[in-house]
């Protein structure tokens, strides 16, 4: 009995085995039962088998070209196309039955070529089939009952064996694709288990990356503060200019040691608070310049987040802008005040930066070393710096690209 048996193809994919295995069992005991049916009415004048027969014979044909090619979509198109002309021929043709079962057939042909060929060709064998269905409702239905024979006891039997043959038909095709569905449902199931899994090992590894992250930036802003403090020991020993340009070496590493210490703070270290850092960064210089007189800070950023590897330039830049404010600027002033403010510009990936304070500055042609770090942080985040002198202090435009991650 292996010849019954579906031949062994080259199809790997789950679906295109049981959709092949489908096409040839139905194929074949359709084919084995309705040859049953036509030999059991051989001697029944009222019934025709011719339609039964033909049928027969399609089911014989696939089934060779099936075995043949093991291309089961061209076997289906053949099948589907092929009942539809039979079942289409035999409402119009075939005067002495009511067709109880044709439309029966009809609906298992219409499953079966949604099942293998999809839902575009399903549609279309199922608009054929009720277009004829139609048609023989209005033009031919009446016809038929007028030229229908007596039903005898073997027409019931007829009746009932091929409704039940229509019946296995179908629940075979409902049975498969329950089945692929069932099975489509578990391969689901398993990819999101699977990615359950994988997210939560990213969780995970991101959790843990970030401790390490935050971890790093608490040991470089220690590093920072010892270096801070050992170059503050030294500044005991000079004096005057000196002495001055030490404390403004250790300002500069105080400056990163603060990103470093809020960086370790953040719960998203991504997200560093420009707003917040610039507040700290004041606070720390007025209070290592010993500043009394009052400083009022005017801070406005819609900046939620820029690029890591720009923070430490823009720190060190703003470094210097607030240290020659309250050094220089604020010498001869009873209060302070000073305004920062950051917006997105219109140029891709940049931001633009103003800073205004209201402190008087004195004149020289020589460029400071603090002029110059501003200048090679700007030049560092491939920006444009433009300053503005007025009576009423002093006012710097910056354009940086600082707003992607490198």
């Amino acid at each position: 009995m292996n010849y019954l048996k579906p031949p062994t193809t080259d199809y790997t994919d789950h679906y295109d085995v049981t959709r092949f295995n489908l096409v040839w069992n139905l194929c074949l005991v359709i084919s084995v039962l309705l040859l049953i049916v036509s030999g059991f009415n051989l001697s029944n004048d009222n019934y025709t088998s011719t339609t039964n027969l033909i049928e027969v014979g399609v089911g014989i044909i696939s089934i060779i070209i099936l075995k043949k090619t093991k291309r089961y979509k061209l076997v289906c198109i053949f099948i589907t196309i092929g009942s539809l002309i039979l079942i289409s021929t035999a409402f119009f043709t075939i005067t002495k039955t009511l067709h109880y079962t044709t439309p029966m057939w009809g609906t298992v042909n219409v499953i079966f070529a949604f099942l293998i060929l999809g839902r575009i060709f399903g549609l279309t064998i199922l608009i054929g089939h009720f277009t004829v269905l139609v048609f023989y409702y209005i033009f031919r239905i009446e016809y038929n009952i007028l030229n229908l024979p007596p039903f005898d006891s073997q027409g019931i039997s007829n009746f009932i064996i091929e409704t039940c043959i229509v019946g296995l038909a179908t629940a075979y095709l409902l049975m498969k694709f329950i089945g692929a569905n069932a099975h489509a449902e578990k391969l689901v199931q398993n990819s999101n288990n699977e990615l359950t899994k994988q997210n939560e090992i990213i969780s995970i590894q991101n959790r843990e990356k970030e401790v390490m992250l935050k971890e790093i930036h608490h040991r470089v802003k220690n590093n920072l503060q010892v270096i801070t403090s050992l170059l503050r020991l030294q500044s005991h020993e000079l004096k005057g200019e000196q002495a001055d340009t030490f404390m403004e070496a250790i300002n500069r590493v105080k400056s990163m040691a603060l990103i470093h210490d809020q960086m370790y703070q953040s719960d998203m270290i991504a997200n560093f608070d420009l707003k917040c850092y610039l507040e700290s960064l004041t606070n720390e210089l007025i209070e290592t310049y010993s500043v009394k007189k009052p400083i009022d800070l005017n801070i406005s950023s819609d900046i939620r987040s820029i690029g890591s590897s720009s923070i430490v330039p823009i720190s060190l830049l703003f470094n210097e802008l607030i240290s020659n404010s309250i050094k220089h600027g604020f010498k001869n002033k009873s209060e302070g005040q000073i305004t920062v403010r950051i917006f997105a510009s219109t140029k891709k990936d940049y931001l633009e930066l103003e800073y205004n304070d209201n402190g008087t500055w004195k004149a020289g042609t020589e460029k400071s070393f603090g002029m110059e770090l501003i200048d090679t942080m700007t030049e560092q985040l491939e920006g444009e710096r433009a300053l503005i002198k007025s009576e009423e202090g002093t006012f710097y435009t910056f354009s940086l690209k600082a707003l992607s991650e490198d």
